[in-house]
């Protein structure tokens, strides 16, 4: 209950930072020129923001419940008083887990795609493949039974400095640390 509590809550701070900066701008550019040179750019701009919201929020429910497992797991392992039977069935469940994050990573669209630059998309989709590349690394080192995760962290932090640079261009406060959306 606390997770979805946390989840509404940043989604309403998102669409707060949102829906605020875009009326600050309008107000701004109403005082400056006209409403013909400044509505366009001010509506694109706020779409933009929208579909890299929307997207963002999609791809970290897209493999947050797989995520859960492999934390699980690896919290698991840092744990004395566990015993081996139930570690071996968390580790199974966290590699069924990778194998699903990549597949559903894999069948992943966009779910907002209008008001996305050519260019925003195209970062976005090599965020998403920095996703499935951290999967398949998670997958791997289960599998390998290594205890080394900093390949697949690694991945991760690809995705959230290609999508942190989009937000930031368009002016977003939001974070995109896709870690931390998956805690």
């Amino acid at each position: 209950m606390k997770k979805l509590f946390l989840l509404l809550s940043i989604a309403l701070v998102f669409v707060l930072a949102a829906c605020g900066s875009s009326s600050d701008e309008n107000s701004a550019e109403d005082a400056n020129a006209s409403e013909d040179t400044t509505e366009e750019p001010s509506e694109n701009n706020k779409e933009l923001k929208s579909a890299l919201l929307k997207n963002h929020m999609e791809v970290a429910n897209t493999v947050r419940n797989n995520y859960k497992k492999i934390n699980d797991y690896v919290a698991a392992l840092n744990n004395e008083e566990i015993k081996a039977e139930e570690l071996e069935a968390l580790k199974a469940d966290a590699v069924e887990a990778a194998e699903k994050a990549v597949s559903n990573v894999d069948a992943y669209t966009f779910v907002k795609e209008e008001g996305l630059t050519d260019d925003a998309k195209a970062t976005y989709e090599e965020a998403i493949g920095d996703v499935k590349g951290a999967f398949e690394a998670y997958q791997s080192a289960l599998e390998s039974d290594s205890t080394d995760f900093t390949t697949a962290e690694e991945k991760l932090a690809g995705y959230t400095e290609k999508v942190g640079a989009l937000f930031e261009e368009v002016g977003l406060s939001s974070s995109a640390d896709l870690a931390k959306e998956l805690q």
